[in-house]
């Protein structure tokens, strides 16, 4: 390469250099290849062509140029860089240091509060306006604002001495009056505490009095609890004692009620009883047909009045039979005590004999008393089979509960924060049987849910089940031996929660249960209340 090829490259590198420092100390390329948006100020403040402009502490551009404007104030032009948005909602300062040139400082808005556990940088509202990205006329530009100069500082200060000089004069010409009404209200809170102590003292006293007298009280009431104990140990243990025959009982009964639910013939007499009624209606009906197409016959007038006594015969019968499950009839010659009734002139004799050519039957008194009681007792024992096998085929249960007070920080999906009285009513269906459905709704007026599950007999004492609890698919199991039993729910499994529950009776029909809701989570509740079983 000869020397002169070697000084025209570098006469152009050294060209290539210049030009990029001017093209970085003139930022020609934010000038020329961003915006221009226009700023008006009531002053420039020595701002001057070329100074930085900064938005949110970064150099987005530099200042285009200034102009003054015929009502003396002034019209900046800034150059952006075309990436940077800037919000209308902005301010727009001229900071100028003590040292250094002044230069355009772009305050944003300030962006709403960074959610919790979010990272990175915030994006801006999308509902946020942008400023134009060309110059406004001088009425719509935005409106900057100069930064406080020394002198307005020093002339705010002057206004300031000034009103506080004048507040110090009007402070010493009513210090005297000031002092002296300070010293009357010390004069009299010195009195009023005097007065206050001797009152406390004469207080003091008389509770030190009461105190003692309760003190006295308190150890008189706990010696005549003593002796009322010691006293009543003998019935408590007899109160113990017919608890336990009542168990006892309890487990007899309901003995005797599972092989009432399995007598076939009390079904076969409750099912023969059904066909006879059926029967007997349809004879009324066709008896009412007939009646339907009777003329004027006196013959078969008097056919009719007979027709009609016999029918009432037989209604009475059927009223006597169904009289053995509680019903009352006074049939003359089938039920004791029962008077004849006279007879209708033209007809048959009224009401006729239970058979053709077979008379009533006589009865002694004693004959008499006895049938009665056979029939009493008969009728006490047809009752007792019927409400063992209402109870066979429904029972009620009737809860009245309150939960404690919620102690933990978070609300439980499904158990609000009201302590009570909750009522919770269920059905269980064929409740002694191989297989029962239960059948309920929950907190009954409030946060009601409801129950729908079907449960299966593993042993005479233990039952498990499924469905729907408390809105929830859960499991439900029970165990009841005697007078204590235990039940567990597990629901929702979303949130998994489990129920335990004890209980043990006080009473027939009537048991005392307690237990925790939700034992799974922190948010559990303990409950207790009572249980009425119909």
């Amino acid at each position: 390469m000869t020397r002169q090829a070697q000084v025209g490259i570098f006469a152009i590198v050294a060209l290539l250099l210049l030009f990029g420092i001017f093209y970085v100390i003139t930022d020609y390329g934010t000038r020329h290849s961003g915006y221009q948006v226009g700023i008006h100020f009531n002053s420039a403040a020595g701002l001057s062509t070329g100074a930085l402009v900064y938005f949110s502490g970064v150099t987005v551009g530099t200042v285009e140029s200034i102009d003054l404007l015929p009502d003396n104030t002034v019209e900046v032009i800034l150059a952006v860089n075309k990436n940077v948005e800037i919000p209308v909602a902005s301010k727009f300062l001229i900071q100028a240091p003590l040292t250094g040139s002044p230069n355009v400082v772009i305050v944003p808005p300030i962006p709403a509060p960074r959610p919790s556990g979010v990272f990175g940088p915030t994006p801006a509202p999308a509902a946020e306006p942008m400023l134009a990205r060309s110059v406004l006329p001088i009425d719509q530009q935005p409106q900057g604002r100069n930064s406080a100069t020394l002198a307005d500082l020093l002339d705010q200060g002057q206004g300031e001495v000034r009103q506080l000089d004048s507040l110090l004069s009007d402070l010493e010409k009513r210090e005297p009056k000031l002092l002296d009404s300070l010293q009357t209200t010390v004069d009299t809170a010195n009195s009023t505490m005097l007065q206050l102590s001797t009152q406390s003292r004469q207080i003091a006293d008389t509770l030190q009095t009461s105190l003692t007298q309760a003190s006295a009280n308190v150890v008189d009431l706990t010696g005549s609890l003593d002796k009322t104990v010691s006293g009543n140990s003998v019935h408590f243990n007899s109160i113990i004692a017919q608890l336990d025959q009542t168990s006892v009982a309890l487990n007899k009964s309901t003995q005797s009620l599972e092989e009432l639910a399995t007598d076939k013939t009390l079904k076969t007499s409750l099912i023969a009883t059904t066909k006879n009624i059926a029967d007997t209606t349809q004879t009324v009906a066709a008896i009412t047909h007939d009646l339907r197409t009777i003329t004027g016959n006196p013959q078969t007038q008097a056919q009719m009045r007979n027709t009609i006594a016999n029918l009432d015969a037989a209604t009475q019968r059927a009223n006597s039979l169904l009289g053995n499950f509680g019903g009352t009839s006074s049939v003359y010659g089938v039920d004791a005590d029962a008077t004849p009734v006279p007879t209708i002139p033209g007809a048959s004799p009224y009401p006729q004999a239970p058979y053709p050519g077979v008379p009533y039957p006589s009865a002694s008194p004693g004959q008499t008393s006895n049938a009665n009681a056979s029939a009493a007792a008969k009728r006490a024992q047809n009752h007792a089979k019927l409400r063992v096998l209402v109870k066979n085929l429904v029972s009620l249960q009737l809860r009245i509960s309150g939960l404690s007070k919620q102690l933990a920080c978070c609300q439980n999906p499904i158990l609000s924060k009201d302590q009570g009285p909750q009522t919770d009513i269920n059905a269980m269906l064929l409740s002694n049987g191989g297989t029962s459905f239960l059948i309920g709704a929950n907190d009954i007026g409030y946060h009601s849910t409801v129950n729908f599950a079907a449960l299966q007999r593993v042993t005479p004492t233990l039952r498990i089940g499924g469905g729907v609890l408390y809105d929830q698919l859960g499991i439900i199991s029970e165990y009841n031996q005697h007078a204590f039993g235990l039940e567990g729910r597990l629901y929702d499994p979303r949130y998994l929660m489990l129920d335990l529950y004890g209980n043990f009776s006080i009473a027939p029909g009537a048991r005392l249960f307690f237990g925790e809701r939700d034992t799974l989570h922190t948010a559990r509740r303990t409950v207790y209340g009572l249980q009425f079983q119909f």
